[in-house]
């Protein structure tokens, strides 16, 4: 399957990405968690993003991330693809994210393992000009792992950049699990672009809510738990030539714990 989805991204790409010139952006990051029931993680992330002209963009990456307690542990493989492409004549945005988890379970309990097979899909359209944007998505993420279960996301967005430094970002949604429950929240951020080499953004959450989808972190929080809040304080810093850094620290609450999550990253565009 995964082969197939390398080639139709591979062959999409060919045609769009047409040009001589050719910009590659890795990014690396390693993150912590620091559980309140005194569960421990470790996730370690690489993007690899590549545009003809910085505004049409094609995204892969892979995660790993290992939850460990004194009783069970977690092991998670994250594959995810992303088409970012402008129709300037249209003013128009148009976005679609693929994410495949393959999870595995097991505790000292039982002789068996329990896994995840999910498969997200999230398209976007959003359109605007400077400095108010604005669009519409959903994410629809499938489980046929142990734990069946299907959830559908709807959200609308708005960015607004009330002076060239800041841009504010609104994204209220509603989860849908199942076709029974639904759950409503708002992901709001404010950026602020300090100067050329440096940028701090802060971001909460309101409401509750499930199998939460973020479509500008590609963040998938696939946790069977209610998330009932979140927020994140994030430092990005131009420290030499193209390379920048990134230190994140993210609180996210949960019906039945509390998570400290410890971000560092690194970052650096190439042209060819």
């Amino acid at each position: 399957m995964l082969s197939k989805i390398f080639l139709c991204l591979f062959l999409f790409a060919s045609v769009i990405f047409s040009q001589s010139k050719f910009y590659i952006q890795p990014s690396f990051f390693f993150t912590y968690g620091d559980y309140s029931n005194k569960t421990l993680s470790d996730q370690y992330s690489f993007f690899l993003s590549s545009s003809p002209n910085q505004i049409d963009y094609l995204v892969a990456g892979f995660e790993r991330i290992n939850l460990k307690n004194n009783s069970w542990k977690y092991e998670q493989n994250n594959y995810s693809f992303g088409l970012h492409y402008w129709i300037s004549d249209l003013k128009l945005k148009l976005k679609a994210d693929l994410k495949i988890i393959k999870g595995k379970y097991s505790d000292t309990f039982n002789s068996y393992s329990l896994v995840d097979n999910g498969t997200l899909f999230s398209p976007e359209v959003l359109a605007g000009v400077y400095p108010f944007y604005y669009g519409t998505g959903f994410a629809y993420f499938l489980n046929n792992g142990s734990n069946k279960t299907n959830a559908m996301q709807l959200y609308i967005r708005t960015d607004y950049y009330p002076h060239y430094k800041f841009l504010i970002t609104i994204l209220p949604s509603a989860n849908i699990i199942s076709n029974k429950i639904i759950y409503f929240s708002c992901q709001t951020s404010l950026t602020y672009y300090a100067f050329y080499e440096l940028s701090l953004n802060t971001s909460f959450s309101l409401g509750n809510r499930k199998f939460y989808y973020h479509p500008d972190l590609m963040v998938l929080f696939n946790q069977i738990e209610t998330q009932t809040g979140n927020y994140s304080f994030r430092l990005d810093y131009n420290f030499y030539k193209r390379f920048v850094l990134s230190m994140i620290y993210q609180k996210s609450k949960f019906s039945n714990y509390d998570i400290d999550y410890f971000v560092i990253g690194i970052k650096s565009p190439f042209t060819f």
